[in-house]
């Protein structure tokens, strides 16, 4: 065991005794906490994180839950607002959905092929999404969000060897409610939506939900005179739950949705002057970018096509079956489920390729002109299939041993188009990808004393993966059919201190599938190496969780040191015509180390406080042929090395450098007061969240230019809350105090050049893509409930 987790599992063996000494809950408390809720307590929260309900404080698991009030209090429309909640996780936007990565840890997959799966897998209701794009949809009828860190391979499969979000819808009730809900902001976003939820009959309920979102962004486009670099959104979901007797359940939930995003436009914020589009000395930079101001409050563009996004849509949905078994069965109190779910998702990408809106190519290339009165740009689509099936054995909670176990099946089908140009970079290919998954995996606790209990889980994995792949520019057609076996598991040990205190020990591994790097630019020499290896994982961890003071106080605290081999991630270098080329890479080694802590308290009953934090050190440690950063004059960067003949040309070794967007700190505060107001009908709230991370690299090549320095951002809010719950006003303002800060920078501002197209020495400038808060805004919303 390394110095590193030796200090820290000291260091929680003292926290947890620390703890212990300063207030121990009893016994009969803890019976208490399970009486009717008051107000001066913390509300006790249920999570599913290892597929079995129980209450958050006692799982062994680094998890923060968010509740549906915390999500409301918040404003949470889509994930991307979540990361705001949850320090460890973080999200790196591309071009469109299609290329976007969750990280958690420091650890999440980049890439731009359909053939990489992710290290984050999203969970929606027991059914992980096929393709990770579609979980940059909106948010709708949410009951719960659990953040998992860390390696959740045993129980979640091969796409969670980084973590895991578990996302949990509401259920139908029993009894006849509704709520609406709307939306509205000085910059323009509008949502709207309603829900209702009863019985049908003595055995049937029914629950359904429709959700509108519009939001044009904020990034002003001259050319069209619209605004970009925002999203709209239909979503519809219903739940249908047949309870015929007192052991069988069995649940129906159809879904829908739909999404249009103008994302990831770049603003340019700096430029050095004299510079030319393509180097045509007709296109000077002060014409084609006449009216934008450049500088860090830029927030225009121009283009004459779509700058980027795409439109999505999915049809799905998931039949669940649930039977209790009784009193005379040999499985006594065992719940056996069957879940099964088909979705369908597609979505159509777009891109201006230039990022102006100059007719360029009728004096490109320089020295044999195309003629074209136009500009390049791209389109295609991804199409995606997804179907699972799985069965699970639930035993009783109430026993010495308790335990999870189950058979996985999932295939998942998707193809790719792509057409690019005319002339610059000008490419048209198509690619299809299927990976299938068969899975037996079994997760248990046995109290060994009344105190004192073993953790352990093991999932044995078989996947079986293909392609096809045509380039109609190119004429190369490839594919080829590969599988892997893979066991991956966990082992802990968990002792409660008292019944409200608890510390954990765990050892568990991870992996990711095989891969293959199905991009336009791919040849024969690329494809000779397929299938890409798989990723490997193995996460040490030791956590307290305690409920303290009556539960008024909730503390959760880990510490953590994983390993991943092979890491999967696609590495962008730019190219001196303004564009840039990604390729998949597996980084030989990877360490991510760390501490984190989630912590809410009452301290009166009508303050609410919350903290989150994260310190994660996320750190390669082999990849001798890393990516260079432009006009990198490093050794290999800039030719081959004179001293060290194996360091080969165009890299870089980035052995001790940090991941890139992976901020060593990252905290959340936030609270929430009420004042009842007497003789009136209704009462005030204010509340307030506070958000500050470290500075980050964007780029994995370690690029100086391409730094987001430390920032925090604040938002406030307040209003009125009818005292039945009937209605509820809320004005709010978020970036209170205007703080400017990007989501991703570029090394480099599309393809200006000097006078007949020669490279700079340096870069020319810098672009940045702006979060949806990169501006301050402020507005309201107003729930209704009946």
């Amino acid at each position: 065991m390394s110095e590193f987790r030796r200090d820290l599992m000291a260091y929680v063996a003292m926290a947890a005794l620390a703890a212990t000494t300063s207030r121990v809950a009893s016994a009969d408390e803890a019976e208490a906490d399970s009486g009717p809720e008051d107000s001066s307590r913390l509300e006790v929260i249920t999570v599913t994180a290892t597929k079995r309900a129980e209450r958050l404080q006692d799982v062994p698991v680094a998890v923060t839950a968010l509740t549906a009030g915390m999500l409301d209090r918040a404003n949470v429309r889509e994930l991307g607002d979540l990361v705001k909640m949850s320090p460890g996780l973080v999200v790196t936007y591309g071009s469109q959905p299609g290329n976007f990565a969750i990280s958690m840890r420091g650890i999440g997959t980049f890439s731009n092929g359909i053939a990489v799966e992710s290290d984050v897998a999203v969970v929606i209701d027991d059914v992980p999404l096929g393709y990770q794009a579609e979980a940059f949809s909106d948010l709708t009828d949410v009951d719960r969000v659990e953040v998992l860190r860390g390696p959740q391979s045993t129980l979640f499969g091969k796409s969670a060897i980084a973590g895991v979000l578990n996302i949990t819808t509401a259920a139908p009730t029993a009894e006849w409610t509704g709520k609406a809900t709307g939306y509205y902001t000085n910059d323009d976003e509008k949502r709207a939506g309603f829900t209702v939820s009863g019985p049908l009959s003595d055995t049937v309920r029914l629950r359904l939900t429709v959700d509108d979102s519009d939001y044009h962004g904020n990034i002003d486009n001259l050319t069209t005179g619209q605004k970009v670099n925002g999203s709209s959104g239909l979503t519809a979901r219903a739940k249908l739950e047949w309870i015929p007797n007192d052991n069988l359940t069995v649940t129906l939930s159809p879904r829908f949705y739909r999404n249009e995003s103008t994302c990831c436009a770049s603003v340019t914020t700096s430029q050095i002057p004299g510079l030319f589009y393509q180097g045509i000395t007709q296109l000077p930079a002060s014409y084609v970018q006449r009216g934008i101001p450049i500088g860090p409050d830029d927030h225009y563009i121009r283009m004459d096509y779509r700058p980027g996004g795409g439109d999505s849509r999915n049809i799905g949905g998931t039949a669940r079956v649930d039977y209790h078994f009784g009193d005379t069965s040999i499985l006594k109190d065992h719940t056996l489920s069957s879940i099964t779910s088909d979705d369908h998702w597609r979505m159509l990408d777009y891109q201006d390729q230039d990022g102006t809106d100059s007719h360029f190519l009728l004096y490109y290339p320089l020295k044999s002109p195309s003629g074209i009165d136009g500009g390049a740009y791209q389109y295609g689509y991804f199409h995606t299939n997804s179907v699972t099936q799985e069965f699970r054995l639930t035993s009783p909670h109430d026993q010495r041993l308790r335990y999870v176990t189950g058979l996985w099946y999932a295939r998942n089908a998707l193809d790719r188009y792509l057409w690019k140009g005319p002339v610059l970079n000008a490419n048209e290919y198509w690619t299809s990808s299927d990976n299938t998954n068969y899975a037996l995996f079994g997760d248990g606790t046995l109290d060994l004393t009344d105190k004192l209990s073993l953790t352990g889980g093991v999932r044995r994995n078989l996947q079986k993966i293909n392609y096809k792949y045509a380039n109609y520019t190119f004429n190369r057609h490839f594919g080829r059919a590969n599988q892997d076996w893979a066991t991956t598991g966990k082992a802990g040990l968990e002792y409660k201190w008292t019944p409200d205190i608890m510390t954990y020990v765990t050892w568990s591994t991870g992996y990711k599938g095989q891969a293959y790097d199905l991009i336009s630019t791919l040849q024969k020499k690329e494809e000779d190496t397929f299938p890409i290896a798989h990723e490997t994982a193995t996460n040490y961890e030791v956590g307290i969780k305690s409920s303290l003071f009556d539960r008024r106080v909730y503390f959760n605290f880990d510490v953590f040191d994983a390993d991943y081999h092979g890491f999967q991630t696609s590495v962008t270098q730019s190219l001196p015509d303004g564009t840039f080329l990604t390729t998949l890479a597996s980084v030989g080694h990877l360490r991510t180390r760390g501490v984190e802590m989630d912590a809410a308290a009452k301290p009166f009953p009508n303050l609410t406080l919350n903290a989150s934090f994260a310190y994660t050190d996320a750190t390669i440690v082999s990849f001798p042929n890393g990516p260079c950063y432009w006009n990198n004059t490093s050794p290999g960067c800039s030719g081959p090395s004179p001293t060290d003949l194996a360091i080969p040309p165009n890299t870089a070794n980035l052995a001790g450098k940090p991941l890139n967007n992976v901020p060593k700190v990252k905290y959340n505060l936030g609270g929430e007061y009420d004042q009842p107001l007497p003789g009136m009908p209704f009462g005030a709230f204010a509340g307030f969240a506070y958000t500050w991370q470290s500075a980050v690299n964007f780029s994995l090549s370690q690029d100086p230019v391409t730094v987001q320095r430390a920032y925090g951002i604040a938002n406030f809010n307040l209003g009125i809350n009818d005292n039945h719950d009937h209605y509820k006003l809320t004005l709010f303002v978020d970036n209170a105090f205007d703080k400017r800060y990007t989501v991703g920078i570029g090394d480099i501002t599309s393809g200006f050049l000097t006078a007949g197209g020669s490279p700079l020495p340096g870069s020319e400038g810098t672009t940045a893509m702006l979060a949806r808060d990169a501006f301050r805004y402020f507005g309201g919303r107003i729930d209704v409930q009946f």
